[in-house]
C-alpha cells in the first residue's frame, strides 16, 4: 500500500476510527509500543530501554573461557544498535550506548586478548558515532573521561589507538596542545 492510499483511508475514518485503529496497532505491534515510549515517555522510559539494550550488548560479549574465548556476536551487537537507531528521538540519547559498546569491545580486547578486524572495526565505528554525537549534541564535558578511558585503557593495538585518538581529537582539538 502506498502512502497516499493510506492517507485517503485516514481521511476517510471518523475520529472515534482512528482512536480505536491506533490502539489496536498499539495492542497488536511491539514497534508501536517502543515508539511510543520513546515519544511520549518520560526519560525514565527512555533510560529503562536503553539500560536494556546495553545488557544485551554486554551479554554479547560474555565468554567462559580466557584460553580460548568465544567469538563476541558483533552481528547481533549491531542488530540492537540499529534498533535503538530506529526507535530513537533524541539522537544524543544513543551517545551513551555507542560509548558502551565501544567500551565493552576495548574491555574484551584486552581481558581476553582477543583480536580480529571485526572487532576493531566494531570499536572505531561506535566509537566515531559517539564522538560525532556528542560534536552535534554539545556535550562534550559530560563525556570526556569517558571517551579518554576508551583510549587509555586500550593497550593491544597501538594503531587502533592512535585512530581513535584521532577521532578524539576531532571532537577536542584542545587536547592537541596538552600532548
Amino acid at each position: 500500500m502506498r502512502k497516499s492510499t493510506f492517507k485517503k483511508h485516514i481521511d476517510t475514518l471518523q475520529e472515534e476510527d482512528l482512536r480505536t485503529e491506533l490502539l489496536e496497532l498499539y495492542d497488536r505491534f511491539q514497534e508501536v509500543r517502543t515508539y511510543y515510549k520513546m515519544d511520549l515517555g518520560s526519560v525514565k522510559d527512555r533510560e529503562k530501554v536503553y539500560d536494556t539494550a546495553k545488557k544485551e550488548i554486554a551479554k554479547k560479549y560474555l565468554t567462559k573461557s580466557y584460553r580460548r574465548p568465544r567469538r563476541p556476536r558483533i552481528k547481533a551487537v549491531n542488530k540492537i544498535i540499529r534498533t535503538l537507531e530506529k526507535n530513537a528521538i533524541f539522537q544524543h540519547d544513543l551517545i551513551d550506548v555507542y560509548l558502551f559498546t565501544a567500551e565493552t569491545a576495548a574491555h574484551f580486547m584486552n581481558e581476553y586478548d582477543y583480536y580480529s578486524e571485526v572487532l576493531v572495526n566494531n570499536i572505531v565505528n561506535n566509537y566515531t558515532k559517539a564522538c560525532n554525537g556528542i560534536n552535534e549534541a554539545v556535550v562534550h564535558k559530560e563525556y570526556k573521561p569517558r571517551a579518554q578511558k576508551v583510549i587509555e585503557k586500550l593497550n593491544y593495538s597501538f594503531g587502533l589507538k592512535m585512530t581513535l585518538r584521532r577521532v578524539f581529537l576531532e571532537v577536542y582539538p584542545e587536547e592537541k596542545k596538552v600532548t
